[in-house]
């Protein structure tokens, strides 16, 4: 079915939201067993990680994640030992919109977060605003749509992990470690990241750790040496060298430089 048909039957719909709640696996709401619904089920990974098998095939979802499981899927969620989850989990009721397969999106920019907590603020109002209710039931439909569409086309790839360590550039991040979060092999995520970037993975996180040094050495008066630890090197000497590379002047002499202007 094409996107704009997709957006007329929902446009057309009047969506009813049988299930709205917010719970981690700890909840009594968490079913293990194999199981289906009679409607759509769309959850939001607001935390940690999954593995679900869905109608045979393992998969793994994570932090930030969408699934949208069709009406009547089978699927089955796993424990996952010393690992917490917590999920925005709605069941919609709107029988115009049939999806063949599960749906699984990544994250950005919160854009579905924020639609998932508008669902779910307005589901628990004493009394639901029905108007509002609808409406923010198929905006959240018509954007998953969207973002699957973008996905798709490649729009979106790499969107995650360039996130990702944005966010955390300060720690030690691996190979391993981003190419989990996009479900793709290190080598894969190697080639589309210098496609996308023009750098490869570990130069453009240096490039993100070098330019955090240069506010710090501009604004702070710390050590050279605690600055490198700051922005994530684990050694000042190679904190020191890339640096040069980079800037070409090392630490201090551009502090010194920018402290003489």
């Amino acid at each position: 079915m094409e996107l704009e048909e997709y957006y007329e039957r929902i446009q057309n719909s009047r969506p009813k939201l049988r299930f709205c709640e917010w719970f981690d696996e700890d909840s009594n709401m968490w079913d293990f067993t194999r199981h289906s619904h009679p409607y759509i089920e769309l959850i939001y990974y607001v935390e940690g990680k999954g593995d679900v098998d869905i109608s045979g095939t393992n998969v793994a979802f994570s932090l930030y994640d969408t699934v949208i499981y069709p009406a009547h899927k089978e699927h089955q969620d796993k424990k996952i030992p010393e690992s917490r989850r917590e999920i925005i989990c709605l069941w919609i009721d709107i029988p115009e919109l049939v999806f063949e397969e599960p749906i699984r999106l990544h994250e950005h920019d919160s854009i579905l977060f924020n639609a998932f907590q508008t669902v779910f603020r307005e589901g628990k109002r004493e009394e639901p605003d029905e108007l509002a209710m609808e409406y923010a039931m198929k905006l959240l439909l018509l954007l998953i749509l969207r973002e699957e569409r973008e996905a798709q086309t490649g729009r979106q790839m790499l969107d995650f992990v360039l996130e990702y360590i944005k966010n955390h550039y300060r720690e030690k991040i691996t190979l391993d470690e981003l190419a989990a979060l996009e479900h793709i092999s290190k080598s894969y995520l190697s080639r589309k990241f210098k496609e996308r970037t023009g750098l490869s993975v570990i130069s453009y996180i240096n490039r993100m750790r070098i330019e955090r040094s240069r506010q710090f050495l501009m604004a702070s008066s710390l050590d050279v040496n605690e600055i490198a630890y700051q922005v994530g090197f684990d050694s000042p000497k190679y904190f020191h060298r890339v640096f040069k590379e980079l800037v070409g002047k090392s630490p201090a002499s551009f502090r010194r430089h920018f402290k003489s202007q």
